[in-house]
């Protein structure tokens, strides 16, 4: 078994250096780096891997070639609406925590692993870290922490929570938190962060395709909920609660957004 598996390092380490030549790991170091937690050779990206490893022993120029051809061009795969220079900024964190370091903790890129592609890998990363830095900057809370609901701007939404008040938003908030974490974090980045299908796929490497299939379900499974919580706690008639889940599945986004992000009065301060 010790001979398969030096087998195997030797051609991922041959691999590597044929993919960087003006890089240089030695074996031993690249074995050490890697070993125990190797996934099946075919499927790791073994040059990215092996520049990984330069990275993270300190290579100037393998840091210097992930700066270039991966994190400078990463201001594309951001969303839409993070603009300069809080792009710029994001961009800086990505090099500060996967190729320098932070807050005395090693550069992360020695936490890639081979079984995605570098660029996906750090592109995920920086969506993360916008949508982190986004929420930020407008204070908004955590899924599982919601507030009081801002006022609405609909006139139709602002009527219901005129009609049925604390009943209404508890309802609401139930048939929310009764997802599964998945499914609020779906709905949540694409209607609060703006990710759309493409984005969502890239933060879960998954296919578009399923993707959107996950966020189709989220809306549906949430519309199911809706009408189960405001059946048991609206009395109104049944031809009412139609009219009202009608009214939600027409505006869900708006319902959500308004939902999730709580009035100023009702925002906790950030943590220090």
């Amino acid at each position: 078994m010790v001979g398969a598996v030096s087998t195997e390092l030797r051609a991922l380490h041959a691999q590597g250096r044929n993919t960087w030549p003006q890089i240089d790991v030695d074996l031993a170091a690249f074995s050490q780096s890697v070993e125990g937690r190797l996934a099946p050779v075919a499927k790791l990206h073994a040059g990215d891997l092996y520049l990984s490893v330069a990275c993270a022993r300190g290579d100037t120029r393998a840091i210097a070639l992930v700066d270039e051809h991966y994190i400078a061009t990463l201001v594309s795969a951001l969303p839409g609406y993070i603009q300069r220079p809080a792009a710029d900024d994001v961009i800086q964190l990505v090099r500060l925590r996967f190729l320098i370091g932070e807050g005395g903790r090693p550069p992360r890129i020695g936490d890639f692993d081979g079984t995605a592609r570098l660029a996906t890998w750090l592109r995920v990363a920086a969506i993360r870290i916008a949508i982190s830095q986004h929420r930020k900057v407008h204070r908004e809370t955590a899924i599982d922490d919601v507030g009081a609901v801002a006022e609405a701007p609909d006139p139709e939404l602002a009527l219901l929570q005129r009609q049925y008040g604390a009943e209404f938003r508890a309802a609401f908030r139930q048939g929310f938190v009764s997802l599964t974490a998945r499914e609020r974090n779906l709905l949540r980045y694409h209607i609060l962060d703006g990710l759309g299908i493409d984005g969502l796929a890239t933060l879960y490497g998954v296919h578009r395709a399923t993707a959107a299939r996950w966020l189709a379900r989220a809306r549906s499974t949430l519309i199911k909920r809706l009408r189960r919580e405001l059946q048991a706690r609206l009395q109104i008639d049944r031809a009412q609660l139609n009219g009202v889940l009608a009214l939600l599945q027409g505006k869900l986004e708006l319902s959500l957004r308004l939902f999730l992000t709580p009035s100023a009065a009702a925002r906790p301060p950030l943590p220090q």
